[in-house]
């Protein structure tokens, strides 16, 4: 049922913000907290390099991603990147795509303005997009259910997609005890931590920091 939900979520995207998007359905695993996440996907095998434009709703299938606000330990970094790796059979540099994106809730309703992403191409063939929710604008503690984006690929004839890669990253923080954001994947995400935590390790820094001030 929670599936079917979703998936209507992505047709209401679509038929409010992006006709004619392909939905492609992303499995979370299971609930936790975590820096990382990957998976792979296969719906732009073979498409040619043309400069051609497309739209695509990725929808989490039975769970959610959760960002975790300031304020706790552990929590999510604003440079949070939602990253697609396009591969292609290019010889060098496949040029660089352009597009649009925004995170939706189970709604279908966008948490953010659609922004524009972030761009980058290797010299081994790779396309990469970027989508920061929480530097465009997102709540620091949304719970999203999916992504839309619109992309333009660049125009190199004769090249096409070989292999396809989501990654979500939690980005950085500045903190104690670890400069590495986390976000949760639901439903139950795993109290992992909260203000009180990260209090009760900077009261031990302090305490060690006086003990050495002594002691020298």
């Amino acid at each position: 049922m929670t599936k079917k939900l979703l998936l209507a979520a992505a047709i209401l995207v679509t038929r409010t913000g992006a006709l004619n998007a392909t939905s492609i359905p992303i499995n979370l695993g299971p609930p936790r907290v975590t820096p990382f996440f990957g998976t792979s996907f296969k719906e732009l095998d073979g498409v040619s390099l043309n400069g051609q434009s497309f739209s695509l709703n990725f929808v989490f299938t039975d769970n959610f991603v959760r960002l975790l606000p300031p304020g706790s330990f552990p929590h999510t970094g604003e440079d949070f990147d939602i990253a697609l790796i396009l591969d292609t059979n290019a010889n060098g540099l496949p040029g660089f795509a352009s597009g649009s994106g925004f995170i939706f809730d189970q709604a279908g309703n966008p948490l953010q303005p659609a922004e524009r992403l972030g761009s980058a191409a290797s010299s081994g063939g790779e396309i990469v997009l970027g989508l920061f929710p929480l530097s465009d604008g997102a709540p620091p503690d949304a719970d999203f259910s999916g992504f839309h984006v619109n992309i333009t690929l660049p125009d190199n004839p004769g090249f096409e997609i070989t292999d396809e890669h989501l990654r979500l990253l939690g980005g950085h923080i500045h903190g104690f005890p670890s400069s590495e954001g986390q976000f949760g994947i639901g439903p139950h995400i795993p109290d992992n931590g909260s203000t009180f935590t990260l209090f009760a390790f900077a009261l031990l820094a302090l305490s060690a920091t006086s003990k050495h001030r002594v002691r020298t």
